[in-house]
C-alpha cells in the first residue's frame, strides 16, 4: 500500500534536516520527528502484512543496508581523502549500524536516528515473536511508558542515564503513528485514539530536544510539533490529497532516504571549501550542494534502493527458505489422506497440529 501524502511528508522532512544543517532553518532538526511518526506509521502497517518474523527482518534489512552500505562508502571515502577525520575502524564499525551500541562514532551525525529506529525495529520483531503484534495496546503502553519514563533521568550526569533518555525520548513518536494508522484505517477518531494522541503529543512537548541550540526557544518548538501531530491528522483524515500534485515533493519523499544519509557531511565538506559568510553566497553554494545530493541520491535510489535491495530481499528468502525444511506439497496432501487423527483429552491430534501452527 503505497499512500503518496506519507511521500510528500518525507520529503518535508527531509528538505528541513537540510536547510537546519546549512543554517537556513533553526527548527529543521524536528524534521526527524516528523520521520519517526512516518516511519511508526509505515512499520506497524509492514508488521501486520508479514506472515512470519523472518520476513520482517529480511524486508527491513534489505530496505536499509544495501543504500546504507553504499551512502556510507561514498562518505567515507569523502571524508577520509577530504578532510582525514575518519577512520577505517569507524568505518568498519559503522557498517553494521549498531555502532552507536558499540561505543563507537557515527561516520556521519545523521545517522544518530537509525539508532532511534533499529531500537523500535527491535520492539516491533519482538511484538512478531511473541504473536503480540495485533496486542498493540499492550506494548506501545510499555514503550510509553519508558517515554515517560525518560523524563525523570537527569541527561547532564551523563552514562546510562543519558543514553537511556536519548533512545526513549523518541518512543512516543513512533506510538503516535501506530496510533495514525489505526485511525486510517478506522476513518474516524474514536475516543481511544484522541487520549493516545493527546498522551503522546503531551510527552513530546515536555522534552527539549534542541536545548543544546544557542537560540532554543521551547515555545517554537512546542508549535512545530504540534503542526505535525496536526498535518498527521489531517492526512489520515484524506484532508492532504493536494499534496499528491507537488510532484517535486513526491520525488523528494521518494528518495528521502539515500538523500537524508548522503546530504550532511559530504554537503559541509563542499561548504567549507568557500570561507564567505555573505548570505546570498551562501544560499546559491546551499542550492548547488542540493542538486548534487539530489542527483547522487537518485541515482542510489534507481540503482540500489529499488534494484537491488529487491535483488537481496530475494536472495535472504531463497537462502532462509532453504535453511527451514518446508515440505513438499504432495507429501503434504498424502499425509493429510493417511494421517489417522488420534483422539487425545477430547481434540484430535492433527487438530492440535494446526491449531499450533505459525
Amino acid at each position: 500500500m503505497r499512500i503518496k501524502e506519507l511521500d510528500a511528508l518525507r520529503g518535508l522532512a527531509a528538505f528541513a534536516v537540510f536547510l537546519f544543517h546549512f543554517q537556513l532553518f533553526d527548527y529543521g532538526y524536528l524534521g526527524v520527528h516528523l520521520f519517526f511518526i512516518i516511519s511508526g506509521f509505515v512499520i506497524f502497517l509492514t508488521a501486520k502484512s508479514v506472515k512470519k518474523p523472518s520476513d520482517f527482518v529480511i524486508a527491513r534489512f534489505s530496505r536499509l543496508y544495501p543504500t546504507y552500505w553504499v551512502c556510507l562508502f561514498i562518505t567515507f571515502a569523502v571524508l577520509y581523502f577530504g578532510r582525514g577525520d575518519v577512520t577505517v575502524k569507524q568505518l568498519i564499525y559503522n557498517i553494521t549500524m549498531f555502532q552507536a551500541f558499540l561505543g563507537e562514532k557515527n561516520v556521519d551525525g545523521a545517522y544518530w536516528s537509525l539508532t532511534e529506529e533499529l531500537v523500535f525495529y527491535v520492539i516491533v520483531f519482538a511484538a512478531l515473536m511473541l504473536g503480540m503484534v495485533n496486542r498493540v495496546k499492550l506494548w506501545t503502553g510499555a514503550m510509553m511508558a519508558l517515554a515517560l519514563g525518560g523524563l525523570f533521568l537527569n541527561p547532564e550526569l551523563g552514562g546510562i542515564e543519558k543514553n537511556v533518555q536519548a533512545v526513549v525520548k523518541y518512543f512516543n513518536l513512533f506510538v503516535a503513528g501506530i496510533i495514525f494508522y489505526h485511525i486510517y484505517l478506522a476513518q474516524k477518531v474514536k475516543v481511544i485514539h484522541a487520549a493516545g494522541l493527546i498522551l503522546c503529543l503531551g510527552i513530546a512537548l515536555m522534552y527539549g530536544y534542541g536545548s543544546y541550540l544557542s537560540y532554543f526557544n521551547h515555545s517554537i518548538e512546542i508549535a512545530v510539533i504540534c503542526g505535525f501531530f496536526g498535518l498527521f491528522t489531517l492526512l489520515v483524515m484524506g484532508r492532504l490529497a493536494f499534496l499528491q500534485k507537488y510532484k517535486w515533493l513526491l520525488f523528494l519523499g521518494e528518495i528521502s532516504y539515500p538523500f537524508y544519509l548522503l546530504h550532511q557531511e559530504i554537503g559541509l565538506t563542499f561548504r567549507r571549501l568557500f570561507a564567505t559568510e555573505n548570505i546570498l553566497v551562501h544560499i546559491v553554494l546551499v542550492a548547488v550542494i542540493f542538486v548534487g545530493i539530489t542527483l547522487l541520491a537518485t541515482f542510489i535510489n534507481r540503482n540500489i534502493e529499488h534494484s537491488t535491495s529487491r535483488v537481496v530481499k530475494k536472495k535472504l528468502q531463497a537462502w532462509y527458505n532453504g535453511k527451514v525444511y518446508i515440505p513438499d506439497a504432495t507429501a503434504v496432501a498424502n499425509h493429510a489422506v493417511a494421517a489417522q487423527p488420534v483422539r487425545v483429552d477430547g481434540l484430535s491430534v492433527l487438530q492440535a497440529e494446526r491449531s499450533s501452527a505459525p
